[in-house]
């Protein structure tokens, strides 16, 4: 009775994880020879308890301490997962950020969009210079990892986006874009802070109609003014992303500016 990886697939037909208290994910089977060093261990608590795992027999079969070994294994395989979701958000964010606490508007969109992405509308964060913007999206990232259910993210100044996209020599720039527009969450910092081009906007339209079209959740931020967001960033970038997105307005004096007096 060795280790079985299970598959999604099955997770989702076969064992209920919710009925044992266990956040959805991808998990390795218990052997079931362990129960024999567990409290109230049997051989034939094992029996059940690999029956159970192979689908054979209901959860209801399991007598309580069997139900207690498999709960307490896959609890912690969770807790492992969940681990290794947040350490892997706070190495791959940048260091300013990676203490980053999401408030509960934040975790309730995290949850959407791991219990139903193509339903969850993107976020379009708003406001004036300092007051928080970025910090907040990447809030919402954590609160992603802290779900502990490994999820796709990418995320990137609209700058550096426009760099890795550009055509060079030797490299297939419509891969990359396939490659970012693809990603489960995609957080593209300062839209509209520089003016675009007609290279730029075009790029602009081409990711989001992207993500509009394959309904994907997204993360934006931007310094413009609503009001304004059609001039600054083109009558199509700006109806796609009023339609896509829930906006939220930050407000507030710049904070750089108080951390420098």
């Amino acid at each position: 009775m060795s280790d079985q990886w299970i598959p999604p697939s099955q997770q989702r037909r076969g064992l209920d994880l919710a009925a044992l208290g266990v956040p959805p994910g991808r998990y390795v089977h218990p052997d079931a020879s362990e129960f024999l060093d567990f409290p109230g261990g049997s051989r034939e608590g094992a029996a059940r308890i690999d029956s159970y795992l192979h689908r054979e027999i209901d959860l209801d079969a399991l007598q309580a301490a069997e139900v207690e070994f498999v709960r307490q294994h896959f609890l912690k395989c969770a807790a492992e997962q969940r681990q290794k979701c947040i350490t892997h958000f706070e190495s791959k964010v940048p260091r300013r950020y990676s203490a980053a606490k999401p408030n509960d508007l934040a975790t309730a969109w995290a949850r959407s969009v791991i219990a139903n992405p193509e339903e969850t509308r993107s976020l379009l964060i708003v406001g004036p210079t300092g007051t928080g913007k970025t910090h907040y999206a990447y809030s919402v990232l954590r609160a992603i990892a802290e779900i502990g259910r490994p999820t796709g993210w990418a995320a990137y100044t609209a700058a550096d986006l426009y760099a890795q996209l550009r055509p060079r020599t030797g490299r297939d720039s419509e891969a990359t874009f396939e490659s970012i527009s693809g990603t489960d969450v995609l957080f593209v910092d300062d839209l509209g802070a520089a003016k675009l081009t007609e290279w730029t906007e075009e790029v602009t339209y081409r990711l989001i109609n992207h993500r509009y079209e394959q309904c994907r959740p997204g993360i934006f931020t931007s310094n413009v003014p609503p009001g304004q967001l059609r001039d600054v960033l083109g009558e199509r970038i700006a109806s796609r992303l009023t339609e896509m997105c829930e906006r939220v307005t930050l407000k507030g004096d710049d904070r750089r500016k108080g951390m420098a007096a």
